[in-house]
């Protein structure tokens, strides 16, 4: 997955995905799956799992990290 660095937040409606919600993983997959645009805080979560960024991979997705807030991520389907 290729990981871009940019300085204002994309446009479009993103869904906002984080640990705390219940069955986050199965909702992320589900996201993934259906080519959504993604948003999440890098401090709630650190890492991907491995399955969720080869599947992220597989859909051609875009990993973009906003500058100067570095733990907003968005993962934009190309």
């Amino acid at each position: 997955m290729n990981t871009e660095i940019i300085k204002s937040v994309p446009q479009g409606h993103f869904e906002r995905i984080s640990i705390e919600m219940q069955d986050w993983k199965r909702l992320f997959q589900s996201l993934v799956s259906q080519r959504k645009h993604i948003k999440y805080n890098r401090i709630e979560m650190p890492n991907l799992s491995k399955e969720i960024a080869d599947e992220l991979s597989r859909q051609n997705y875009v990993h973009l990290i906003l500058v100067p807030d570095e733990s907003q991520h968005f993962l934009v389907p190309l």
